[in-house]
């Protein structure tokens, strides 16, 4: 029993970095593109998909509203994005996106359960598990739907395989054991 145990856990200490992974296939369509503050790794990706899908809107969390500038610069339609500079953490920004899809999808009859809005949700690949976490305690609504688009780990200088031994990275091995302690404590948080 005790041999079953130890395998058991060191399983799951193999399988940590992948677990913490969630990522849904690029939709066909977006009507919104939802990019957590943090590393301009996420701003990069978000403006792939903002390029991608050229009818969505972009929503940026982040501290200053003059990232707009750059982003104008590179000639982006910034017309089409909004700054949302007064999230302080992953919670206050889970709750900003699925309090704006609700009045969104309240207000706009292009949406419904036939037809929901669609947003994709961009963030480090080992953080998405616990966006989804907090996304699926915001309540379900069938006129809206998230996808948990992480940024591509090659994108970090990293591959598939480095997440089967993450462990052995140290910047990867922090990253992952912080990510991880933050998902044992949130889930018990109310």
């Amino acid at each position: 029993m005790f041999v079953v145990l130890i395998l058991s856990g060191w399983l799951a200490f193999r399988n940590l970095a992948a677990w913490l992974v969630v990522s849904d296939p690029l939709p066909n369509s977006l009507d919104a593109v939802f990019t957590f503050a943090g590393d301009v790794h996420r701003i990069n990706y978000s403006k792939e998909l903002f390029n991608r899908y050229p009818q969505a809107r972009w929503l940026i969390s982040y501290p200053s509203k003059k990232i707009v500038v750059p982003l104008r610069r590179d000639g982006f339609d910034t017309s089409r994005i909004a700054i949302v500079d007064t999230c302080k953490n992953t919670n206050a920004e889970v709750w900003f996106i699925t309090d704006w899809a609700r009045r969104l999808v309240a207000s706009d009859p292009r949406f419904s359960k036939a037809r929901p809005l669609a947003v994709g949700l961009v963030s480090v690949p080992f953080h998405m598990r616990r966006i989804r976490m907090e996304v699926l305690r915001s309540g379900k609504d069938d006129a809206f739907a998230f996808y948990y688009l992480p940024v591509p780990v090659e994108l970090y200088g990293l591959t598939k395989n480095d997440f089967k031994t993450w462990w052995k990275n140290d910047q990867l091995r922090s990253a992952v054991l912080l990510e991880f302690k933050k998902f044992i404590y949130y889930s018990w948080k109310t």
